[in-house]
């Protein structure tokens, strides 16, 4: 695992940071900015939005799919965690991680793990996200 942690805030003297876990066969796929996400210097909030609705509303009629809306598309849980990936993720280097590994033997081992750590220690994992949750959200 490929541990990295950026501070997010620092509101007089309390900081937060974001700790990431990543799997070391995943490396090739992150974004070169993941470290920002969740700061004040993040600035792909635009960009995700766009892959969300290139990926789901613009694929998705909600007429013929409304057990797929109910269930992912409208739930903010799900836009969330989807959000996330594409902050993380790098989209032209995850096709090419595609092409090179058409078939994948342990895709529950291929884990990216967000936490937000306290300057007290404090950790809260936020997400676990596995290589067959990027595909869906792709």
């Amino acid at each position: 695992m490929i541990r990295t942690t950026s501070e997010i805030s620092n509101e007089n003297g309390y900081k937060k940071y974001n700790l990431f876990e990543i799997h070391e066969d995943l490396e090739a796929i992150i974004a070169e900015d993941y470290l920002l996400y969740s700061s004040k210097d993040f600035k792909k909030e635009s960009y995700c939005e766009l892959m969300y609705k290139k990926n789901f509303y613009d694929k998705y009629d909600e007429n013929s799919y409304k057990e797929v809306y109910e269930r992912y598309i409208n739930n903010e849980k799900f836009k969330e965690k989807a959000k996330f990936i594409y902050s993380v993720i790098d989209y032209d280097k995850y096709v090419k991680f595609v092409e090179d590994n058409e078939t994948i033997e342990k895709p529950n081992e291929l884990i990216i793990s967000y936490s937000i750590v306290d300057s007290d220690g404090v950790k809260v994992n936020i997400y676990n996200i596995s290589i067959t949750d990027i595909s869906f959200v792709f």
